[in-house]
């Protein structure tokens, strides 16, 4: 399936497990709940797209397009999400634990309660994003961006490399947890 159209395509709960999706154009198809673990979707574009509760572990998506998705809880541990776009996508309870992000875009993405522990965020955006009880303990935050990002409840208090992100206009609340050294704003809704 490697570069094929399958835009609009209807695969709820398929098994697509080590499938060659590379370069394929995916927009607003509907993939929630399949099982794509060690899928190969390099340089695709699958904006639009539906992938709740699918199944992305160990996945390559370095360079793919995901903005505007619907992944609410989907599992992408161990995968290579490299200079990939999320921008605007929701991404509500996802996990990302030990995936390798550099330099991946999630602005203005809805992370509630996603789980980035022990990833590679390394210059990866997150301007205008939501992290709200996101969990980024023990991540690898050098570099990033987090301007005016919402940390209410969030963990990062063991995230490595916290010296080098940028936090301009990001507030947290009173449970959120930071990195000695950073001092946030509380968000005035909470």
């Amino acid at each position: 399936m490697s570069g094929w159209n399958i835009s609009r395509a209807n695969y709820p709960g398929a098994d697509l497990s080590s499938a060659n999706l590379r370069g394929a154009l995916g927009h607003d198809a509907n993939f929630s709940g399949a099982q794509a673990a060690s899928a190969d979707l390099r340089n695709g574009d699958f904006s639009g797209a539906r992938f709740d509760a699918a199944s992305l572990v160990g996945a390559k998506l370095d360079d793919a397009r995901f903005n505007n998705c619907s992944m609410s809880g989907a599992i992408m541990n161990g995968a290579v999400l490299s200079r990939g776009t999320f921008i605007g996508a929701t991404l509500d309870g996802a996990q990302f634990q030990t995936t390798i992000a550099h330099q991946t875009d999630f602005s203005a993405a809805n992370l509630s309660g996603a789980d980035f522990a022990g990833a590679d965020l390394s210059g990866a955006l997150f301007e205008n994003a939501v992290l709200t009880n996101a969990n980024l303990s023990g991540a690898t935050i050098v570099d990033a961006s987090f301007r005016d990002v919402r940390f209410a409840g969030a963990n990062l208090e063991t995230a490595i490399g916290a010296e080098t992100a940028i936090f301009d206009g990001a507030c947290v609340s009173g449970s959120s947890r930071f990195p000695v050294g950073v001092s946030l704003p509380e968000c005035a809704d909470f």
